[in-house]
């Protein structure tokens, strides 16, 4: 085979992938997969610049001349607004971070959306735990609570984020018996593993 008829064959194989990639995509998905549409907040943080505002009564006191302390915040309100204003100064700079998300039981007391349907609650965590990735430092760890309702699907989506090898352990507590177990996933970071 000539080197023009093989560049020729290699041309014809590069087309036929592309026509099978764009035949895949029309196909149904299987596995954890989320709803297309994205939620107000996502949206208004691509479209614009979230700010934090500052609220004394609220600080957290610390030593700022000491350069060896800790720098801590406490930040209320939206966690993917909150995730994405901390995306401009704390990109791998987190060692820790602790989420206790909706439950999606429809049971909560809590003011925050606690009855989405399976797919939006995927999206909605996974839209959180895709930012909360940027943050954290190569050796960061992340706890993430939840309850038996979802915590299967969440292991899933969590390796698939933070790296199957990056689990660490679950821990599972009895908080009360018509509660049932509560559940928290340990990914620790690392840049061997990557």
């Amino acid at each position: 085979m000539t080197d023009k008829n093989l560049q020729s064959e290699i041309e014809k194989l590069k087309a036929e992938i592309e026509r099978l990639k764009k035949e895949l995509k029309k196909r149904k998905k299987y596995g954890l997969v989320g709803e297309d549409k994205p939620e107000d907040v996502v949206k208004m943080c691509r479209e614009k610049l979230p700010v934090l505002k500052e609220v004394k009564t609220k600080e957290i006191i610390t030593d700022i001349t000491d350069k060896e302390k800790p720098v801590n915040l406490l930040i209320e309100g939206d966690n993917y607004h909150a995730l994405s204003v901390l995306n401009y100064t704390h990109v791998k700079k987190v060692d820790v971070i602790y989420i206790d998300p909706p439950y999606n039981t429809g049971n909560d007391e809590f003011k925050y959306n606690d009855a989405f349907n399976h797919s939006s609650w995927l999206v909605f965590m996974k839209n959180r735990l895709e930012v909360a990735r940027n943050l954290l430092q190569d050796n960061g760890v992340i706890f993430v609570q939840c309850d038996d309702n979802e915590q299967a699907y969440l292991k899933v989506l969590m390796d698939e984020i933070f790296g199957r090898d990056n689990f660490i352990n679950t821990i599972s507590l009895r908080i009360s018996p018509p509660e049932g177990v509560k559940t928290t996933y340990m990914y620790m970071l690392e840049t061997d593993k990557k």
